[in-house]
């Protein structure tokens, strides 16, 4: 009786166990697949980026990051679909500039950066670029301010959507030059290059990563980049302040939030995952091969960030009166 006792004693103590590992086990994060959302279409500069950093986490988290498009309504469809998931820390957006210019341009928008999110991590900056199609003959900024300016109107340049990165870069240019260069929008920065290859349209400002390797190709002419600096991917492109705008200095950034409520825990293991991931050399490398700087830091840093970045394209929109209707 007493070795019946203690056998079972012994089994319960092995249930014992075998439970409390599982419950280990469930509440270890993640412990699930995770979505990246990107809210604009596959091949633009905040997928290319995304997939690079998803790649890594998946790698050293030992769980799948997945990247997921969702474009549309200016990146306004991929912003609701993060802010309406499940705070658990298994949905995340990887947002950029769109989504702090449609703090302004959606000023009654349900859900906005601002008020619907937690920041995580800035992950990357990057310049814009001004290519044209080869069939066209501009050589420098000022040869296409010269033709603005004798057609008002009437040249025209693709971009990833009404206030994304690349539409602020146009407007600047027209508002520091006296032109005005038309825009098109498109549903991503992959979108917008496709179509400036395919010849549909004569210019594109377009992030860095997404036109790179079409420049490289010499599919696409690079005329100026849009940072305060030269590219090193493209060390022979000069910068808009080079052209003559000393004023003129417009960066792409991408950086990852969380729907508001998600743990303080979960957010903060993310932030030190993804700062891990961009110091390892080899992420580094691929990003820089994209023309992209790795950032990083604390989640104080994408929040400073993000309030200045839209105080910022607040006054850009006003004045160069950019509207969702446009």
């Amino acid at each position: 009786m007493r070795g019946i006792i203690r056998k079972s004693g012994a089994i319960f103590g092995l249930f014992a166990t075998i439970y409390a590992g599982s419950v280990l086990a469930e509440s270890v994060y993640p412990n699930r697949p995770v979505k990246l959302i990107v809210p604009y279409g596959a091949g633009g500069s905040t997928d290319v980026v995304s997939r690079i950093v998803a790649q890594a986490l998946t790698t050293r988290l030992q769980n799948t990051f997945i990247v997921e498009n969702r474009p549309g309504a200016n990146g306004v469809v991929g912003t609701s679909v993060v802010a309406q998931a499940a705070s658990d820390g298994y949905t995340f957006l990887m947002a950029s500039n769109g989504q702090a210019v449609n703090v302004s341009l959606y000023p009654n928008e349900q859900f906005s950066l601002r008020t619907s999110f937690v920041p995580v991590v800035e992950v990357a900056v990057m310049p814009n670029v001004l290519a044209e199609h080869p069939s066209q003959s501009f050589k420098t900024v000022q040869d296409i301010v010269a033709a603005a300016k004798a057609k008002p109107g009437e040249l025209t340049y693709a971009h990833a959507g009404i206030g994304s990165s690349q539409n602020i870069s146009g407007e600047m240019l027209n508002m520091m030059a006296g032109i005005k260069l038309r825009g098109v929008p498109y549903k991503g920065g992959g979108p917008a290059v496709m179509d400036a290859l395919a010849g549909n349209v004569p210019l594109v400002f377009a992030g860095l990563p997404a036109i790179v390797q079409q420049i490289k190709n010499g599919q696409l002419r690079a005329i100026a980049v849009t940072g305060p600096k030269r590219a090193a991917e493209l060390p022979d492109v000069p910068s808009m302040i080079e052209e003559g705008y000393p004023n003129y200095s417009e960066v792409f950034w991408v950086g990852m939030v969380a729907p508001q409520g998600t743990p303080k825990e979960v957010v903060d293991r993310i932030n030190g995952a993804v700062n891990d991931v961009l110091k390892d050399d080899g992420v580094a490398k691929l990003l820089a091969a994209q023309g992209v700087e790795v950032a990083g830091g604390s989640r104080k840093k994408l929040t400073d960030f993000i309030i200045s970045e839209i105080a910022k394209d607040a006054s850009i929109i006003k004045a160069a009166n950019i509207t969702a209707a446009e």
